[in-house]
């Protein structure tokens, strides 16, 4: 009896795990699909926004409190707009559309919010 339980551990932490790095391709695939379709608004000298449906910071504090978001990956040190931002790329938990958050600037006092955006809006097919 003792075994089974052991091999029931087993497959759950083996099927965890699977999901875990699944999900981390997967980040891996949205983060460069969205790098390369922008890459022109990304750089030292770039200065223009995406061209992308903003958000208001307001609207986007109220959303966060009502809606469950999953992050989808994390980019520090992004130059963008002749600044320094973090990317965060949000995902609805139901599998619908992205956000996109970018704080920096001078003393991390921007902050420019994206969304909703679709699969295609981000680079993805």
């Amino acid at each position: 009896m003792r075994l089974k339980s052991i091999s029931a551990w087993v497959l759950s932490a083996s099927l965890a795990m699977h999901a875990m790095s699944a999900a981390a391709v997967d980040a891996a695939a949205v983060q460069t699909a969205f790098n390369q379709r922008y890459q022109t608004f990304f750089g030292a000298d770039s200065n223009s926004l995406l061209p992308l449906p903003a958000i208001d910071k307001q609207d986007w504090k109220r959303m966060r409190e009502k809606k469950a978001l999953r992050q989808v990956y994390q980019e520090p040190g992004k130059y963008y707009n002749s600044k320094v931002y973090v990317f965060t790329l949000y995902q609805d938990e139901d599998g619908g559309a992205y956000y996109l958050d970018a704080t920096g600037g001078f003393w991390g006092m921007d902050e420019l919010v994206y969304g909703p955006l679709s699969a295609q809006d981000i680079g993805l097919p």
